[in-house]
């Protein structure tokens, strides 16, 4: 693929990071690109943002983050294994951005998730043009649950998160992309596949939605209410 192609994936990924809650959802900033989409991409510039260039030796390192490990909660069937699953999706992020490995994810994600599927080849891509995210830890401060089933089988997660502040190194002779801290809900659709939680779906809760409350989410059901702090 040619470097126009990728800037433009990986400029898609810098919108989802910065975008102001409640603009825009995963949905619409990850959505799966169409094959009309493609020639439109191969011919953009090279630089479409005017970055200013920059030396590669002075591109801010590559983090060596520990690859998280898996909490027991991911392979219960309950309430709190679902929370625990997106918990740990969100934790593990900026190790997946900054390394390329995409395992935490594939591992507690649905492959016929477009939204999940979107971010791991965004980190696919990033890594094979050599770039790497630097910071931008998401801190998980409270999450929901509401479910179907006793024991839950599918359900609804909501997450009120923070993601600090981060640098976005998708080209090492330009500047880095600087990305705010922003904080918000992340709802998440999840499904128990015989051995563990999957996601299903995720999007961006809109800003005052009430989310956490109920207000944003399916019905609650049988297992619903239960919350965990991160």
């Amino acid at each position: 693929m040619n470097r126009p192609a990728q800037r433009i994936i990986i400029a898609v990924l810098a919108l989802l990071l910065v975008v102001p809650i409640g603009v825009i959802g995963l949905n619409s900033a990850l959505g799966p690109r169409d094959e009309e989409q493609q020639p439109e991409a191969t011919s953009a510039p090279e630089n479409p943002e005017n970055r200013p260039t920059a030396d590669p030796a002075d591109q801010p390192p590559r983090p060596d983050l520990p690859r998280p490990e898996e909490p027991a909660g991911l392979t219960e069937q309950s309430p709190e294994g679902a929370q625990a699953t997106l918990t740990y999706l969100l934790e593990s992020y900026s190790y997946m951005m900054s390394s390329g490995d995409v395992s935490t994810w594939e591992n507690s994600v649905d492959q016929q998730c477009q939204v999940c599927v979107s971010f791991l080849d965004n980190a696919q891509l990033l890594a094979e043009q050599d770039g790497y995210l630097v910071d931008g830890d998401f801190v998980v401060h409270s999450t929901t649950f509401s479910g179907t089933g006793e024991p839950p089988a599918t359900g609804e997660v909501v997450a009120d998160f923070t993601q600090e502040h981060s640098l976005l190194v998708d080209d090492p002779n330009l500047q880095p992309n600087a990305l705010e801290e922003i904080s918000g809900q992340l709802i998440a659709q999840i499904a128990w596949d015989g051995e563990r939680w999957r996601v299903t779906d995720m999007s961006i809760a809109p800003e005052g939605s009430g989310a956490s409350d109920g207000g944003g989410s399916g019905g609650a059901s049988d297992a619903g209410g239960e919350s965990a702090g991160a």
